[in-house]
């Protein structure tokens, strides 16, 4: 049974993976975006997006596991007083 969980869970990967190709590759235009010090290289707007969703992602899982490590520990207080 782990096998098979195992082979859906790289069924998934790939097949989003596959998806975020193709999108890449339908969104080839070139673009540089400007942030406020420098200006980055031309590099093709499915890929500009697919990094800016990538880092939006960990930036939320950053701010999440925060705010559940800050839970943990207030939890932990107050058990540890009782």
């Amino acid at each position: 049974m782990r096998a098979l969980w195992l082979f859906i869970k790289f069924l998934m990967v790939v097949a989003i993976a596959l998806v975020g190709a193709m999108f890449a590759m339908e969104n080839s235009q070139p673009l540089a975006v400007n942030f406020i010090m420098f200006n980055s290289p031309e590099i093709s707007l499915g890929l500009w997006l697919i990094l800016f969703l990538a880092a939006g992602t960990l930036l939320g899982i950053l701010a999440s596991s925060l705010i559940i490590a800050s839970y943990r520990r207030k939890l932990a207080r107050a058990t540890k007083k009782d």
